[in-house]
């Protein structure tokens, strides 16, 4: 354990406030700190976060088993989807959980709390200091490779009786941090242009709309519309095989997808998009609609300096005409949701809690009416993430997908290892295969069930 690592360890045994007498705590959850963070020096005590409580859901295995019995056709429950209500009925908290959590805040004099619809997640905003008394843990600032900055505790501790009642407790142990995955492709060699438009006008091919193939063979007709460097709808949805597909219901589907890091789509660019490569489906990109969460930003103006110099919405821009010009006229809808840098506070967010999964969730969760298909081109390293955020952020998918949801994350674009940074968080630095989150979960394992107490005294680190 380095030294950083070891001091906000300690600090979470001697660095927390005083409690109400009698309590008796022990350690919930500890998460290493990765390899791409480093503490930098205690957190702002005074810094209001976002703290958000997972109680114990219900039935614990039974909406997974739904999804299982549901999505496969030869089942007899095939395409019985369940209903919003359905599920909050099954994973809805035992009235003791709830009580018992309540209490305890009671008991810290924390009165302003917010449910989620059912009742499995709470929602307070507290300053760092009293979050440091509520879970008997030190704050750190810990700094990213790229600069960002966040205010984590490695680890948290709560009353032993709670322990049962409550799995979660974040912005904590979980230095997730999402990351579009979209690749720029650098010059084209051996003689291509290096301008991708460049290729596409060398070769004649002014026309845009789709185009019949004279081959049968599926490969020659890729061939014939797609090349290496520049890759067009018209390409794409001959790949697919959809380049002759009628949408047959479009008044009934959808297609929503996500928007992070305060990327947006923008309707001028996709208008600019459809009109050169899908023309059919230009007004699209002034139709489809925005769902805002936790403030995020969707800034529609002038292509100002500040939006060219932060880089922001390449991603959301991809994303946006990617979806339009393969689905239309299937309508779209983007879901924006905000929490990371650039931040700005707002009275329903003070501060960049970076737990975009849990709000994502926690907010189309109790919506009763949603897209049948989401795309999301986000992620992260997988030891980023603690266990029991992934497992609740894991429940919330399958929720969506025993309601008849498809959900689908991208897989990545470097390949495994690309970068050099494979190494295990666990102190060995073992050189590994280190997979993504949320594609995938195979690394992540319970942690090693263990109780240590803090003695409950009056302490200031």
């Amino acid at each position: 354990m380095g030294i950083l690592q070891f001091a906000v360890s300690l600090g979470a045994l001697l660095g927390a406030n005083a409690l109400p007498s009698g309590s008796n705590y022990a350690v919930k959850e500890r998460h290493n700190v990765p390899r791409s963070w480093r503490a930098v020096g205690p957190a702002d005590k005074t810094e209001s976060i976002n703290l958000q409580i997972g109680i114990k859901q219900r039935n614990e295995g039974l909406v997974e088993r739904h999804l299982i019995e549901v999505s496969d056709p030869e089942h007899e429950r095939y395409g019985q989807h369940l209903s919003a209500t359905e599920i909050s009925d099954i994973i809805k908290p035992e009235d003791e959980s709830i009580r018992l959590v309540h209490k305890w805040l009671q008991e810290h004099n924390i009165e302003d709390i917010d449910y989620s619809p059912s009742k499995d997640w709470i929602s307070i905003i507290v300053p760092i200091e009293k979050a440091e008394e509520l879970l008997q843990t030190s704050y750190s600032k810990f700094e990213h490779t790229t600069g960002h900055s966040l205010s984590r505790a490695p680890e948290w501790s709560l009353p032993s009786h709670l322990h049962e009642h409550i799995d979660v407790v974040q912005p904590t142990t979980s230095f997730l941090r999402l990351k579009p995955e979209v690749q720029t492709y650098g010059p084209v060699h051996d003689g291509a242009p290096t301008h991708p438009m460049s290729w596409w006008e060398h070769t004649g091919k002014h026309q845009y709309g789709p185009k019949p193939c004279d081959s049968e063979d599926h490969a020659a007709q890729v061939a014939a519309v797609c090349n290496v460097s520049f890759t067009t709808i018209e390409c794409l949805r001959t790949l697919y095989g959809t380049i002759d597909y009628k949408v047959k219901a479009a008044n009934k589907n959808a297609i929503g997808i996500n928007n992070y890091l305060n990327e947006t789509n923008r309707r001028d660019d996709a208008y600019k998009f459809l009109s050169t490569f899908r023309p059919e489906a230009a007004q699209a990109a002034y139709q489809f609609q925005f769902e805002i969460i936790d403030g995020a930003e969707n800034y529609q103006g002038p292509n100002i300096s500040r939006v060219i110099a932060e880089g922001v919405d390449k991603e959301g821009n991809l994303d946006a005409q990617m979806v339009l010009g393969i689905s239309w006229p299937t309508p779209m809808k983007a879901y924006s949701t905000g929490g990371s840098p650039p931040f700005k506070p707002s009275i329903s967010t003070p501060t960049d809690t970076n737990e975009p999964y849990l709000a994502f969730l926690n907010h189309v969760l109790a919506e009763n009416n949603l897209p049948h298909v989401f795309s999301s081109s986000y992620g992260d390293d997988e030891q980023s993430v603690p266990y029991s955020y992934a497992k609740r952020a894991c429940a919330g998918f399958a929720q969506l997908g025993a309601r008849g949801i498809s959900y689908f994350v991208s897989s990545g674009d470097a390949g495994v290892g690309s970068n050099g940074t494979c190494y295990s968080n666990d102190g060995a630095n073992k050189y590994e295969f280190l997979p993504n989150f949320p594609t995938s979960v195979s690394n992540l394992k319970p942690p090693t069930s263990e109780l240590r107490y803090t003695d409950s005294f009056s302490a200031r680190g």
